[in-house]
């Protein structure tokens, strides 16, 4: 099976990154990310090096490019098995998007912590202890002209910051120039909704793998869609976070006449089915994931 190793990492994402791996559609390939820096490179003793090495946020382990993609389609990246390392962190600096400090201190300061993962268990300390649910913080295609760095996100996926994108998910993302270009990256063992430390959830390295496929793009295909066994999904980007949630909306409802809906009747119908929620309010911009369960999706006859 091919990998895409962190060998060479990317701290943007653009149409001009150099391809580091090639795979075919529906060929499984493996990705093993790159823990991003934080406390845990001060008792590293190649701590100085990975510094420099980790000079922004949310490393892409190399860029994958897909055999046959080309613009007018789009990308379904299939999420498999999320094999976590052993070192993690999570850490605030003391502001962010969600406890800004631009006139001062917080209140609360800056605080981190070093955590080991075992299993699925990640040990807390002080006798506490967490079941680990990874996920893909960072899933992206390369915009057609822009290069954005890793800690944005937008149309073209990024850091979205979702923890529905984990194993068994499927992630749909669009093709806008030849390869696609895919970059992964920003693993975590777990991240609460608002993501309020910015660095984490718990930020964290493994291995995951990865089946991508091609499809036309859907009419009104506009922000990732992400799709599991019991939900199709929205995830869209704005500031303030209202923005992000009237995005995901209109995507919402564009969907649902695709498949079949009035417009009328699929807004009444979200009025009372709905699922949203604000995932990370840290970044340059804010998630909100907007949900339906697949039972309430199908058209009535």
């Amino acid at each position: 099976m091919k990998i895409a190793t962190p060998e060479i990492l990317y701290f943007e994402t653009g149409p001009c990154n150099r391809p580091t791996l090639t795979v075919r559609p529906g060929e499984p390939f493996q990705v093993q990310t790159q823990l991003n820096r934080g406390p845990w490179l001060d008792a590293h003793p190649d701590g100085d090096r990975l510094r420099a090495l980790l000079r922004g946020g949310n490393p892409s382990s190399g860029c994958i490019q897909i055999e046959g993609a080309e613009p007018g389609m789009v990308l379904i990246v299939k999420v498999g098995p999320i094999a976590l390392d052993g070192l993690a962190f999570t850490r605030f600096r003391g502001q962010n998007g969600a406890m800004p400090g631009w006139l001062g201190g917080t209140g609360i300061g800056e605080a981190s912590r070093i955590v080991a993962i075992q299993g699925d268990r990640i040990d807390w300390g002080n006798g506490r202890s967490l079941i680990a649910r990874p996920m893909l913080g960072f899933v992206a295609t390369a915009p057609s002209f822009e290069t954005w760095g890793n800690t944005w996100a937008g149309t073209y996926g990024g850091n979205l910051d979702v923890q529905e994108v984990t194993t068994g998910a499927s992630v749909v993302l669009p093709v806008h120039v030849p390869g696609a270009l895919l970059h992964v990256g920003d693993m975590h063992a777990i991240q609460g909704d608002g993501e309020i430390c910015g660095a984490g959830g718990i930020e964290a390295s493994g291995t995951v793998e990865l089946v991508c496929e091609l499809a036309p793009t859907p009419p009104s295909f506009s922000w990732p869609r992400i799709e599991n066994s019991t939900h199709k999904m929205i995830a869209a980007q704005g500031r303030p976070a209202e923005d992000a949630f009237r995005a995901g909306l209109e995507a919402m409802i564009c969907w649902m006449e695709e498949d079949g809906w009035t417009r009328q009747e699929a807004y009444l119908w979200l009025g009372q089915v709905l699922e949203a929620r604000c995932t990370q309010f840290v970044n340059p911009t804010f998630t909100y994931l907007l949900k339906v369960a697949r039972e309430h999706w199908t058209v009535s006859p």
